[in-house]
């Protein structure tokens, strides 16, 4: 049970949350600078990541799935091709570039990104999208 907006009688969790502007309810996004790479181009080379969705998050467990111990090594790279919007690492400049066919062969390779780094995205990402933390408080009776 929660204070009601107006400081009277407590409210339920249902009527608190039917008290949420669904319009507000939006995926977190957050903007992470690359440190290695602003330094190469002398100016901020800013990442755009959001969290990840359910089936997203469901695709990324299909794809890996009965490749054991290499198939989690690869949840951190389909996480951060999910979670990155800007830049858009499908984009055929970007790829033609750095001479890969496909955004993860972007990440494998190294080419734009180190291990490090993708590691920090998914991190960024992971966090964004409710794990970690003190992202769920559990209650003590009493």
């Amino acid at each position: 049970m929660g204070q009601s907006p107006q400081g009277g009688k407590t409210m339920s969790t249902l009527d608190l949350l039917l008290t949420i502007d669904s319009e507000k309810l939006k995926r977190p996004t957050k903007q992470v600078e690359i440190k290695r790479l602003s330094e190469l181009v002398s100016q901020p080379v800013v990442f755009t990541v959001q969290a990840i969705t359910f089936d997203e998050m469901n695709e990324i467990q299909d794809i890996t799935a009965g490749k054991g111990a290499d198939g989690s090594k690869m949840v951190p790279l389909f996480t951060v091709l999910k979670g990155v919007v800007e830049p858009s690492l499908k984009d055929s400049t970007l790829l033609g570039r750095f001479n890969v066919s496909t955004p993860k062969e972007l990440l494998d390779s190294g080419k734009l990104l180190l291990p490090g780094e993708v590691m920090e995205l998914y991190e960024q990402i992971s966090g964004l999208s409710g794990f970690g933390e003190g992202k769920v408080i559990e209650l003590k009776n009493g």
